[in-house]
C-alpha cells in the first residue's frame, strides 16, 4: 500500500511539474539508448507468465489509481494481435472500467530494453505533441503526450535499463493517472 501510495503521489507532482515552467516540453534529452543495455529474450510461455502478472496487477492498481475506478477488465496481451509468442519484445493491452461515471479505457504497452528506438527529445520532436517531460523518482524520465486528432493522452516512462512502458487514455485529464501507471516498476520484461 505505500508502494502504491508513493507512485500515486509520484505521479501527481509529476503532473502537477507538468503546469510548471520547470517541466520543459521535450527541451532537455535523456541519454538514450541508455549504456549497458540488456535485451530480454523470453519463451511463450515465460511471457504469458508475465503477462497473466501484468493484469492481475491492473487489476489491482487501477481502482488506486483511478480513485474508485470498478468493473476493472484488462484485455488480452499481445503485439498487434491478442496473444503472445517466442521473443517479443513488446506486449501491450487496453484495460475498461467505469471511473467517475464513465466508462474509460486505456491502452498499456511495455517495451522490452532496446525495443523502443527514439529518446524523449526524438519523440517529441517528430512522433508526438509533447506537454511536458519530468524525471521520475527511479532514474527515469516521463514524456506527457497529446494527440487531439484522436482526443489521446499519454504518458511514456523512459528507464535507465532502456525499457519504456507507455499508458495511454482518450479521457482529457488523466494524465496523473497514465504517470502512475506507466511508472509502476511492475511492468517489466526484466524480471
Amino acid at each position: 500500500m505505500r508502494k502504491v501510495m508513493a507512485a500515486a503521489l509520484t505521479g501527481l507532482a509529476l503532473v502537477g511539474l507538468a503546469g510548471t515552467a520547470s517541466a520543459q516540453a521535450g527541451q532537455a534529452d535523456y541519454p538514450w539508448p541508455p549504456k549497458d543495455v540488456t535485451p530480454v529474450h523470453k519463451t511463450k510461455a515465460e511471457l504469458q507468465k508475465q503477462a497473466d502478472g501484468f493484469s492481475a496487477r491492473q487489476e489491482k492498481t487501477y481502482p488506486r489509481a483511478f480513485r474508485g475506478a470498478q468493473n476493472v477488465e484488462p484485455g488480452p496481451w499481445g503485439g498487434e494481435a491478442a496473444g503472445v509468442f517466442d521473443d517479443m519484445q513488446y506486449m501491450g493491452n487496453t484495460v475498461t472500467f467505469t471511473y467517475q461515471g464513465q466508462n474509460v479505457m486505456t491502452y498499456t504497452q511495455v517495451n522490452a530494453p532496446g525495443q523502443h528506438a527514439w529518446s524523449p527529445k526524438e519523440y517529441c520532436e517528430k512522433y508526438a505533441e509533447c506537454t511536458a517531460t519530468v524525471s521520475d523518482h527511479k532514474g527515469g524520465v516521463t514524456v506527457f503526450a497529446k494527440d487531439e486528432r484522436y482526443g489521446i493522452v499519454e504518458a511514456r516512462n523512459f528507464r535507465p535499463n532502456g525499457e519504456v512502458v507507455w499508458v495511454q487514455s482518450w479521457t482529457p485529464g488523466t494524465e496523473a493517472q497514465l504517470a502512475v501507471l506507466a511508472t509502476d516498476r511492475a511492468f517489466t520484461f526484466t524480471r
